[in-house]
């Protein structure tokens, strides 16, 4: 922090990598190389809720960087990203954007960051595979000052009773093996609705992917 109370921002990692294996660097290239048509399907919503942030901005999951391009100039970008095979990435994507990030290590549930520090944290695609969804959304609300906004796009887990859920249900320890830990029947907009958040929106759209249903996401603000 700087005399002001603001997160002071150096650019770089601050701490050394944790150790990873092989499958880790393999969803990172993944993650880096094929990713554009999804991304294109969410392009809009990505530019509307991210291009309006603006001071300190605390990115949890950020992968390869997709995300940078939708942020104004200006903004004080920090990300936690526990793939260290994602920082080369990242750090690549925030050059050709001209961007300064300052990129650690630890995870979504243990963000090293003082109380009310941040104007704005973002996720998109993270929430499903954390650990622990409610201690993360907890660490969100803690670093979030007054008024400031946690903003996320996120597959979630189809209605209960229908076909796509069963489906979700009956594939969901196999996929947290092939997709670094990812839920699809997670049911994370109702756990944001829980967190605590003074204001919540949230919006449920669907994005079609080489599966043989489209997928189910919410897209939303949630204000502290």
């Amino acid at each position: 922090m700087d005399r002001r109370g603001r997160l002071s921002y150096q650019g770089a990692m601050n701490a050394s990598p944790p150790r990873a294996g092989l499958y880790k660097r393999f969803f990172a290239w993944l993650m880096a190389h094929h990713s554009d048509g999804y991304e294109r399907q969410v392009a809009v919503r990505k530019r509307e809720l991210l291009g309006s942030l603006s001071g300190d901005v605390v990115e949890i999951g950020p992968g390869a960087g997709p995300n940078l391009v939708h942020f104004a100039r200006g903004v004080r970008w920090v990300g936690f990203e526990p793939n260290p095979y994602m920082h080369a990435y990242l750090r690549r994507e925030a050059e050709n954007r001209g961007v300064a990030v300052d990129m650690r290590y630890t995870a979504a549930e243990q963000l090293d960051l003082p109380d009310a520090s941040a104007d704005a944290v973002v996720s998109t695609f993270v929430l499903c595979s954390v650990d622990d969804l409610a201690a993360t959304l907890q660490q969100i609300l803690r670093v979030l000052r007054p008024g400031g906004r946690f903003v996320f796009i996120e597959h979630v887990a189809a209605w209960r009773g229908t076909r796509l859920r069963r489906w979700q249900d009956r594939i969901e320890p196999m996929w947290q093996v092939i997709g670094d830990g990812c839920r699809p029947n997670r049911e994370t907009w109702a756990a944001i609705e829980q967190a605590g958040f003074a204001d919540v929106q949230i919006e449920h759209f669907e994005v079609k992917l080489v599966v043989p249903f489209e997928v189910p996401h919410i897209a939303g603000v949630a204000v502290k």
